[in-house]
This record gives structure tokens, sequence and C-alpha cells, in this order.
């Protein structure tokens, strides 16, 4: 986790997006500052404690989340903290919602005047 605080430091720092692949249902509690948004404003500037050290914000800053369990199921805190958005699309489901290739010319056609 060591090189990944320093990729989130730098992120941090310069404003850039940050994408963490794959956790699982237990986040590693050296992201609770970033998740929580604990920043202080000293001179002007928010500073955010990660780790030991103490970092300069940038408002755009944006950290993503992303997990490929389909049910996971969240600490209370975590999902306080987070906003949790659910992708999942499950095959049973995309027959009614895409049409195929032959149906769409069929589609057309009748649409047409």
């Amino acid at each position: 986790m060591v090189d990944s605080l320093q990729i989130l430091e730098n992120a941090i720092q310069f404003g850039n997006p940050v994408l963490l692949q794959n956790v699982q249902e237990e986040l590693d509690p050296s992201l609770n500052p970033v998740l929580n948004k604990s920043l202080t404003c000293i001179g002007g500037s928010f500073l955010l404690k990660l780790g030991d050290k103490e970092v300069e914000y940038n408002p755009d800053f944006r950290f993503y989340i992303t997990t490929k369990l389909s049910n996971p199921h969240y600490t209370p805190e975590v999902s306080s903290k987070t906003t949790i958005v659910n992708f999942a699309i499950m095959e049973q489901h995309l027959p009614g919602r895409v049409y195929t290739a032959s149906t769409a010319p069929q589609l057309t056609h009748t649409l047409s005047p």
C-alpha cells in the first residue's frame, strides 16, 4: 500500500483522479482521511493528513473505487462516506432492453410513413 499512498498523495496535490479497482468489502484504514475529506485550513490552503504527512488538497481531486463483487456489503461507515452506484447488468434482463440487429430495420420500417 506504500506505493499506492504515494500515488494517492500526488493525485490529491495535483487534482488528478484516482481509480482504485477490485476492492473487497473492507477498505484499508489509511483511506479514511480521504473518504472523510478530513481537511484543515491553514493559511488559505486546505491540507489533508495522509499517513504521517500533511498533503495540500486540490479541489479537482476525485477518488473512484470499483469492485467485481456482485453484491457487496460495506460497513455503514463506508456507505455513509461514499456514493455507491450499482452498474451490474444481468444477462436475463437484456432481452427486454436491447434490440437485435434483425429487429431494428423492422422497427425503422414500421415507424417510417
